[in-house]
């Protein structure tokens, strides 16, 4: 077990390092590569922290940037080039194309004034949010500057979540519900272990919005650590717990570290996230 989790995570390194920056050294198959040399990497225990958050992709130029912000919240048409995202309106797992490629997670507040989460290490105060997504009614997809960014904690394993505005004209896209997987259904506070499911933009295996599944393990007070799939893009993502389908916090980073094994996927638990956003959880209405 311990052998095919170590060549899981290396797998998916190796993929990372592959769709990273350019400044980032890329191993080959077989190698023992210094992973702190991918781009953003930082040290942990016995390792190193990797921010899955990916970058902007090439086909949003400055000039479509510049016509989004424009539009101050009004739909604009996505080039050709876009791929077509799997979600509807503004939700958890809505897709993030600037100021980084991410993902969004849960939503919080209450009708007529929702906000939204993401990781902390995809946006600092102020930034402006963009969004690829589908308009409610619509089948082509559209960029939408979503709001700013209001609170964002960068700080590591267990501590990293932003919270970002939603405009008041975008209100009436938002649905608390995770595309896909459903939920959430009140904050998760137990110990596992647990199956858990998030929904994400990871590029090559979530490019477009999939659904993924893991077994978490690790549960710390702040901090939670699974098996599963994850890559550059999947940052943000809204994870919750098979019991209930309760929140259990966001995706943020992959670990490389053996004294995490079997969990190598990492994330900031509600009860911290809660405390960040300041703002109850909005819990889908299917629950």
């Amino acid at each position: 077990m311990r052998s095919w989790t170590l060549a899981v995570v290396s797998a998916m390194l190796i993929m990372l390092v592959s769709t990273s920056a350019a400044s980032a050294a890329t191993p080959t198959l077989g190698s023992s590569p210094d992973w702190s040399t991918v781009d953003g990497a930082v040290p942990y225990g016995n390792g190193h922290a990797v921010p899955l958050k990916a970058a902007t992709p090439a086909w949003f130029t400055d000039e479509l940037a510049a016509r989004v912000d424009a539009a101050n919240g009004a739909p604009v048409a996505a080039p050709n080039d876009a791929p077509l995202p799997g979600e509807v309106g503004i939700r958890p797992g809505s897709w993030m194309i600037a100021p980084a490629g991410c993902t969004m997670n849960f939503v919080f507040g209450s009708p007529g004034s929702y906000s939204i989460g993401t990781a902390g290490h995809c946006g600092t105060n102020g930034e402006e949010v963009v969004l690829l997504t589908l308009a409610p009614g619509g089948a082509n997809p559209v960029l939408v500057e979503l709001g700013t960014v209001q609170r964002s904690v960068d700080g590591g394993i267990g501590n990293d979540f932003a919270l970002v505005s939603i405009r008041p004209e975008l209100q009436s896209w938002v649905s608390p519900t995770i595309a896909i997987v459903a939920g959430p259904c009140g904050s998760y506070a137990g110990a596992g272990p647990e199956p858990v499911f998030h929904y994400g933009h990871g590029l090559a295996v979530g490019t477009g919005g999939t659904p993924r599944a893991g077994l978490a393990l690790k549960w710390e007070s702040s901090a939670f650590g699974w098996s599963g799939v994850a890559a550059p893009g999947d940052s943000g993502s809204s994870v919750r717990v098979n019991s209930g389908m309760q929140a259990a916090g966001d995706l943020t980073h992959l670990i490389v570290d053996t004294t995490w094994l079997p969990s190598y996927i990492a994330g900031t638990r509600m009860g911290r996230i809660l405390q960040i956003a300041g703002q109850p959880l909005a819990n889908s209405p299917l629950c």
